[in-house]
C-alpha cells in the first residue's frame, strides 16, 4: 500500500501549522487502522507511507476503514490510496521489487478520497460481496513494461470524482491509456424510413472488418461495440469499459440512391473529436466508400496515435451488384437477431442473392451459418441443420478459401471432427494473417484447454474478452477453463456473468450446475437443475437431476433418470446424451459402463469427445488403461 497526503507540500508552505495537525491526524488513524487490519508500517517519508499486509482483503479493508475516517474526523485528511499484490524484497526497512514500482505509479493516479487497486489484487476480491470495484481500464506507465489494469474501490462513490481528474493528469503525462485502440460504435441511421436500420448496421459491421486487418490496431470486436447501441452513455464511460483510446461514431442517411456518411473520431482521454468527414456518394459507389472511409480512419489514427502500417487496400470489392448487396446486409441484419422467423428470413434472403449471384462465398457462407445458428440455438435438431448447411460451406471455401471466416470454420471441423489438432492451428493462422479478430484468440483458448494448456488458454481468453468484453461466451470459456482447473467457486463467477449478459443462453448453465456438484454441495446443485424450466433445457435438466441424485447416493433416482436419459441416444441429441450419461456412470463408480460409451463416442467421433481428458468429473477413470487408450486415439498418444 502507497498512501500521499493532496496537496500537502502547497499546505505547509500557506499554513504550516494546519499542514502538521493534517499530518498528525492522518498518522494516528493510519496507525490505529494498520494494528486492527494486521498491516505491518515499512515507512513514513514526508506525508506519504508504505505499508504491507498478508491479505489483499484486509489491505483494501484497512484502505475503506482509513478514508471513511479521513472525512468524518474535525480535520480532514484528503488522501490517496494505490494498493497491488506481488512479490517483494524486504531489508529491515526497506521494500524492493516490481510490485513496489507498480503500487507507486497506481497511488500516483489518484485523487483525494480514492482507492485504487491493479487488476491483479482485484482478481483476489471476487468473493468479497462487501467490496465494490469498477475497472478504469489498461493503462501505460512509466518504467513498466506492460499495460496495467486499474480499478478503483466504488464503496463511497468517489469514483467519478477520481474520472473527472483523469483529463489532467493525462496532459501532465504521468500515465496514458493504452494507445492504437478503437471501437466503432454502431453508426446511427439517419434515413427516414426505420427499414434502412440493416445498412447502417450493415455499414458498421465492415468498417469494423476492415479496421480489423491492421494487426498493430487494437479493435473492438461486433459484439461489445453493438453492446451501446442506441445508450445514452459518455464517450469517456464507453471507451474506459471498452478499454480503447479512440471511438469512432457516426451516422447514414439514405435517399434514393444517394447516402451521407459522416464520421468522427474521438480521442476518450479528452472527450474531444480530432477528426471528422462527411461523404456525399452514390449507392454505386458503396464498396469504394467502404474501402476510403476506412483507409482515412487508419491514416487518422496512424496520425494522432503513432505509426503503423496499413495496407493499400482494406476493402475488396465482391463481384455482386448493389442491390445484391444491399439484400445480403438485410439477411445479416435479421440473422443476428437469433430469433427463428428473423433467422429463416435471413435465409430466404441470402437463397435469392446466391440465385443471382451464384459466385458470392458470402452467401454461401451466410446460409452455413444461419444453420448453424438455428442448430446450436435449438431452433432446428442439430444433426438436420449441419447436414443442410455443411454443403454451403463447401461452396464458400471452394470459392474462397482465404475468407477469414472460412478459416475459422475449417479450423473447428479440423479441430472437432477430424481431430487434427496441428490442422486447427494451421487455419487458426491464416484466420489470423486475414483478419485478427477476437474470434482467433477464443478458439484457440477452446483447443488449448482442451490439449491441457490451462495457462495458455487463459491468455487467448482474456486478450478475446479484452477485444470483445461484452461477448457472453467469452465469459462462459473462461468459466470452462477455470472448472477445467478446478477452480469452481472462481468459473461460476464466470458463468453468472454469462448468463446476466445474455439471460436466454444456455451454454454454461451444466458447468454451472456440476461446479456445485464439485464444491461438494449436491443439494444445491440438485435444486439447480431441478430449477432449469425453460424448454430447451430438458435434457440438461434431467442429466444435471441424475447427477446430482447419484452423487448424493441416491441410486434409484438415479437410475430412474438415466434410463430417460437412454431414450435420447436415439434423438438429435444423441451427442449430449452420450456425454450425460458417461458423467452419471462415473459419479455412480459404473465405470466399465462408462468407459464402454466413451468408446461408442470415439467409433463415432462424436465432437464432445476432445474434452473428456480433463473433465474433473471423469478423474475416477484417468489411471484406466482402456481410457487412457481411448484418449490416445482422440489426438494421439499424449
Amino acid at each position: 500500500m502507497f498512501t500521499d497526503i493532496v496537496g500537502y507540500s502547497a499546505l505547509m508552505q500557506i499554513d504550516e501549522e494546519a499542514a502538521i495537525k493534517v499530518r498528525a491526524c492522518h498518522r494516528e488513524v493510519f496507525e490505529r487502522q494498520h494494528q486492527l487490519h494486521d498491516g505491518q508500517i515499512i515507512q513514513y517519508f514526508g506525508d506519504g507511507t508504505l505499508s504491507i499486509f498478508e491479505s489483499a482483503v484486509q489491505a483494501v479493508e484497512c484502505a475503506i476503514h482509513m478514508q471513511r475516517l479521513f472525512n468524518e474526523e474535525e480535520i480532514v485528511v484528503p488522501l490517496r490510496i494505490g494498493l497491488h499484490s506481488g512479490d517483494i524484497v524486504h531489508s529491515k526497512t526497506e521494500v524492493y521489487g516490481d510490485a513496489v514500482n507498480v503500487t507507486s505509479r497506481i497511488e500516483s493516479m489518484g485523487v483525494a478520497g480514492a482507492i485504487l487497486l491493479s487488476g491483479k489484487l482485484n482478481e483476489e476480491l471476487k468473493n468479497q460481496k462487501h467490496i465494490s470495484t469498477r475497472s478504469l481500464g489498461k493503462f501505460e506507465f512509466k518504467n513498466i513494461t506492460d499495460p496495467i489494469e486499474v480499478f478503483v474501490v466504488t464503496n463511497d462513490h468517489v469514483e467519478m470524482r477520481l474520472i473527472a481528474s483523469m483529463n489532467e493528469l493525462y496532459k501532465q503525462g504521468k500515465f496514458k491509456q493504452q494507445t492504437k485502440s478503437i471501437a466503432v460504435l454502431p453508426l446511427v441511421n439517419m434515413s427516414s424510413s426505420e427499414e434502412n436500420e440493416y445498412f447502417s448496421d450493415g455499414m458498421t459491421e465492415e468498417i469494423i472488418n476492415a479496421l480489423a486487418k491492421i494487426k498493430e490496431l487494437k479493435v473492438t470486436s461486433r459484439t461489445s461495440s453493438f453492446f451501446f447501441k442506441n445508450k445514452n452513455i459518455p464517450i469517456p464511460s464507453i471507451g474506459q469499459q471498452l478499454n480503447v483510446s479512440t471511438i469512432l461514431e457516426g451516422s447514414i442517411r439514405l435517399a434514393g440512391n444517394r447516402m451521407r456518411i459522416t464520421i468522427q473520431l474521438i480521442d476518450v482521454a479528452n472527450d474531444s473529436h480530432f477528426w471528422s468527414e462527411t461523404f456525399d456518394r452514390s449507392l454505386e459507389d458503396v464498396f469504394a466508400v467502404q474501402d476510403e472511409i476506412s483507409l482515412l480512419i487508419a491514416d487518422r489514427l496512424r496520425a494522432h496515435l503513432g505509426y503503423f502500417q496499413i495496407v493499400d487496400k482494406l476493402v475488396v470489392a465482391p463481384d455482386i451488384d448493389v442491390e445484391s448487396y444491399q439484400q445480403y446486409l438485410k439477411s445479416r441484419y435479421h440473422m443476428l437477431k437469433m430469433s427463428k422467423p428473423d433467422i429463416e428470413l435471413g435465409l430466404e434472403l441470402l437463397q435469392q442473392v446466391i440465385k443471382d449471384n451464384p459466385q458470392f462465398a458470402l452467401a454461401h457462407f451466410g446460409i452455413h451459418h444461419g444453420y448453424a445458428m438455428l442448430g446450436t440455438l435449438g431452433l432446428m435438431p442439430a444433426g438436420e441443420a449441419f447436414l443442410r448447411g455443411k454443403p454451403f460451406l463447401d461452396r464458400a471455401i471452394e470459392l474462397e478459401p482465404n475468407l477469414a471466416e472460412c478459416q475459422l470454420h475449417l479450423a473447428w471441423i479440423s479441430f472437432l471432427q477430424d481431430w487434427d489438432v496441428e490442422g486447427a492451428y494451421r487455419h487458426l493462422q491464416k484466420a489470423f494473417e486475414i483478419r485478427p479478430t477476437g474470434d482467433f484468440y477464443s478458439s484457440t483458448s477452446c483447443i488449448l484447454v482442451a490439449e491441457g494448456k490451462f495457462e495458455a488458454a487463459l491468455q487467448y481468453i482474456e486478450t478475446a474478452m479484452e477485444l470483445d468484453p461484452f461477448s457472453e461466451i467469452n465469459y462462459h470459456l473462461k468459466g470452462f477453463i477455470l472448472y477445467a482447473q478446478e477452480k469452481y467457486a472462481d468459473a461460476i463467477v464466470q458463468f453468472e456473468k454469462c448468463i446476466s449478459l445474455r439471460p436466454d443462453s444456455q451454454v454454461s448453465l451444466m458447468y454451472w450446475g456440476q461446479s456445485l456438484l464439485l464444491l461438494g454441495n449436491a443439494k444445491a446443485a440438485l435444486d439447480f437443475f431441478q430449477n432449469l424450466s425453460d424448454e430447451k433445457s430438458a435434457l440438461m435438466r434431467l442429466g444435471g437431476t441424475a447427477l446430482a441424485y447419484a452423487a448424493l447416493g441416491d441410486r434409484v433416482r438415479a437410475i430412474h433418470c438415466i434410463t430417460e436419459l437412454e431414450s435420447a441416444l436415439q434423438s438429435d441429441e444423441m451427442d449430449r446424451a452420450l456425454n450425460l450419461l458417461i458423467l452419471c456412470k462415473t459419479v455412480m463408480g459404473d465405470q466399465e459402463e462408462a468407459i464402454y460409451l466413451i468408446g461408442q463416442g470415439v467409433t463415432s467421433r462424436l465432437p464432445m469427445m476432445v474434452y473428456l481428458p480433463i473433465e474433473p468429473l471423469l478423474k475416477p477413470l484417468r489411471t484406466n488403461p482402456r481410457f487412457q487408450e481411448l484418449m490416445g486415439k482422440v489426438f494421439g498418444e499424449k
